[in-house]
């Protein structure tokens, strides 16, 4: 009998992209299981999971307010509506395994009502609030950093596997001589840039930095003079600038393996998948946490930062000034890094083997 596996998570593409990278692998290993998403109506799950060929089902997205309003008096009501739906649409599943983010926390408890057996990855170096309800309830627990805030309670069982991956970034690493070269030019020529200038790659994240964007808008008369090239991703809900023959804007970079590789110095937030990402291509970055939630930014920026592999800014202050003063510098640490090598075993395949252990028991 073909078994039933729930993938909940979504929002931003720190929850999507691992999601998918296990379900993938997931597939290759056991061809026949039913692999299934649920997310919510407006997260980045309904751009990228159908196109990996997935179905997604939706939650509603309940916010936990931060102050006392009316909208406090009314939570609880629809946050047991929206358990009420994961019920629904986890009674037959016979795993459920969550990435973080809207989705998760009603569909835990769904599946702890239904008695249905949960993992978990968590991402970032300090939880959320998902994924600390959902250890609660988890039989197994994945983490992809080391921190003291997972040494405690039901974190201290957890398994260190590192980020799942997309199966072309994890590839990006083993890239050697001429074959690294072309996926360079090609890329390159598709962004119809030269390959005699310096190349950098700006992103704020899935859904793009306003702050980062306007300070890279006010540095582009110094790059022009200076003969960089900038690709820009702004963010698909913010305005596209003007291209230049030096500054290529796009909403957002579907193919970051071969963005990373015709790159020479990457400029962006340190959300826990890009921070992997970054660790997985061997790519030098400036980091720019963004000062949100529980700055887990920050924390998953300190590995990289730690390994050479990074220079760390607060959003307070960076700006314009501060990048063009500290240009040199930047150019210096990415020319002279040499990343570390990779382990062989991915964190898709870990979390996938674990999975079908669990179902076949």
């Amino acid at each position: 009998m073909s078994k039933r596996i729930i993938f909940a998570g979504g929002g931003t593409a720190g929850h999507v992209e691992p999601a998918l990278a296990v379900a993938n692998q997931l597939q290759i290993l056991e061809p026949n299981y039913e692999i299934s998403f649920i997310g919510t109506k407006n997260g980045l799950e309904n751009q990228l999971v159908p196109k990996a060929g997935f179905p997604v089902s939706h939650i509603p997205k309940i916010l936990l307010p931060r102050e006392i309003s009316l909208s406090l008096l009314n939570w609880p009501f629809k946050f047991i509506a929206s358990i009420w739906q994961g019920v629904k649409l986890c009674r037959k599943a016979d795993l459920i395994i969550g990435f973080g983010g809207y989705a998760c926390p009603p569909v835990y408890l769904a599946a702890a009502l239904l008695g249905k057996p949960v993992m978990i990855h968590e991402a970032n170096a300090i939880p959320g609030w998902a994924n600390r309800l959902g250890v609660l309830f988890a039989k197994e627990v994945f983490i992809a950093f080391d921190s003291p805030a997972k040494r405690i309670g039901k974190w201290r069982n957890a398994k260190l596997i590192g980020m799942p991956l997309k199966a072309d970034i994890l590839n990006n690493h083993k890239l050697a001589g001429e074959e690294r070269l072309k996926v360079r030019s090609n890329q390159i020529e598709k962004w119809r840039l030269s390959p005699d200038k310096f190349i950098l790659l700006v992103f704020g994240g899935s859904q793009g930095s306003r702050h980062i964007n306007e300070a890279i808008l006010q540095s582009l008369s110094f790059f022009t003079e200076n003969n960089i090239q900038v690709v820009h991703s702004v963010g698909r809900n913010n305005p596209l600038p003007t291209s230049t023959e030096n500054y290529l804007p796009v909403p957002y970079i579907e193919d970051m393996a071969a963005a990373y590789t015709a790159s020479d110095l990457v400029i962006a937030r340190s959300g826990a998948l890009t921070c992997a990402e970054l660790a997985a291509v061997g790519k030098f970055a400036l980091l720019i946490p963004l000062p949100v939630g529980n700055g887990e930014q920050s924390a998953n920026a300190q590995d990289l930062k730690n390994s050479g592999a990074a220079l760390v800014i607060s959003d307070n202050k960076f700006n314009s000034d501060w990048l063009i003063g500290n240009w040199s510098e930047l150019v210096r640490s990415a020319n002279g890094y040499q990343p570390k090598p990779m382990p062989d075993t991915s964190a898709s395949m870990v979390i996938s083997r674990a999975i079908i252990k669990r179902l076949s028991e």
